[in-house]
């Protein structure tokens, strides 16, 4: 779902419950079960979008990093 959202740019509301979901997971709000019954998203699509989003900010770390 990440790599979807930064190739076409839209939010839409499912999106955005998996953007809410990842950020409180992250920050230690939430569980990733307590995540997935409060936005109603399944835990394996909040798992992906993780790790897609991580996968991307490592790629752009990397790349600063070495001045490209």
């Amino acid at each position: 779902m990440f790599k979807e959202y930064m190739t076409s740019g839209e939010l839409n509301p499912e999106v955005q419950a998996t953007m809410k979901a990842a950020t409180d997971i992250a920050n230690g709000v939430l569980s990733l079960r307590e995540a997935s019954k409060l936005y109603n998203i399944a835990q394996d699509q909040i798992v992906k979008f993780i790790a897609e989003s991580s996968e991307y900010d490592m790629h752009f770390d990397r790349r600063d990093k070495n001045g490209k």
